[in-house]
């Protein structure tokens, strides 16, 4: 009781929104009523003006504040929920996941437990609007932000790296790391992401404890309009995108890999005339568009460094 006194507000759970305010108010949903020391925040990234007022009026309902910004930019919706946050912890929901219904009860559990723990995450469930295709590789389920396939018994779930549709930061350490680097994260255009596994390495080099956590459960809407080549192969190429600018913002060493896969693009190059509708060498042609990625965030996009990097 004297803790909670002492600091009321305990979680911090933010939804950082683009022209979404259907999948808006059905996140807020789930969440409702949030329990005794929890607040909601709801972070419009440059909505058009109709979801713009849908995000509002969703948020005004559920009793969550509203932080409206002018141009779209996940990484910079984060730090606003950053900035506006008041809770010890601070935790991000997609606005197209739906938490379970203890979800709060979980994290808040959790994050008691252990009073060392940084930042931790837990399982996202598909929820398809139509049936994962045959020829969808095996190894690229993960693209659509699906951790699904975890055994809590198995050795190594706890070293599972979250994804930013369900992930947790202990407030103060998440600011002294600077937030979430604006060289990374969805904006206007583009597919750019890999900035909440930016932050994760960053804690893990800095020998703070990330632990993954199998009972702390979101669904995930998977937009039909995912599912189909084209989509894909774009995907993929923004990933090898991601994974070099998060690369150089790491500091981590980058033109081996670089030298490596810009054979594979010299190799791979015929499959990047393949009809975008088709199926076939789908695996081939993600591998190419990933490399081509690569090479453009490396040589292009690379150099930008996050300011906050030590």
């Amino acid at each position: 009781m004297q803790d909670a006194a002492i600091d009321p507000i305990r979680l911090s759970v933010a939804i950082c929104t683009h022209n979404r305010g259907r999948e808006t108010e059905r996140c807020l949903a789930a969440l409702s009523p949030a329990p005794e020391g929890v607040e909601t925040l709801v972070i419009d990234s440059g909505s058009a003006p109709r979801e713009a007022e849908l995000i509002r009026a969703a948020a005004a309902r559920h009793g969550a504040t509203h932080v409206r910004l002018p141009a779209p930019g996940l990484s910079e919706a984060r730090n606003a929920a950053l900035a506006a946050a008041r809770g010890r912890w601070i935790a991000y929901l997609d606005d197209d996941a739906t938490p379970a219904r203890d979800w709060c009860a979980v994290l808040l559990r959790t994050v008691a437990a252990d009073p060392e723990l940084a930042a931790t995450g837990g399982p996202i469930l598909p929820q398809w609007q139509a049936q994962l295709p045959c020829w969808w590789p095996p190894s690229l389920r993960a693209v659509l932000t699906i951790i699904d396939q975890v055994r809590p018994s198995e050795p190594g779930v706890a070293d599972i790296d979250p994804y930013g549709a369900n992930i947790a930061f202990r407030r103060d350490v998440l600011a002294r790391f600077g937030g979430f680097p604006t060289c990374l994260g969805r904006r206007a255009g583009l597919m750019i992401s890999n900035e909440e596994t930016y932050i994760i390495r960053r804690l893990r080099r800095g020998g703070l404890k990330v632990r993954f956590t199998p009972d702390l459960v979101v669904h995930h809407e998977i937009d039909r309009s995912r599912l189909n080549p084209a989509w894909l192969v774009r995907r993929q190429y923004w990933s090898g995108v991601s994974e070099a600018v998060m690369l150089g913002a790491l500091g981590e060493p980058r033109l081996a890999r670089a030298a490596r896969l810009a054979l594979h693009a010299l190799l791979l190059a015929p499959f990047g005339l393949w009809p975008p509708a088709s199926t076939g060498q789908i695996g081939l042609r993600c591998k190419a568009a990933y490399a081509r990625g690569f090479l453009r965030g490396a040589l292009g996009e690379g150099h930008i460094v996050h300011p906050a990097l030590p």
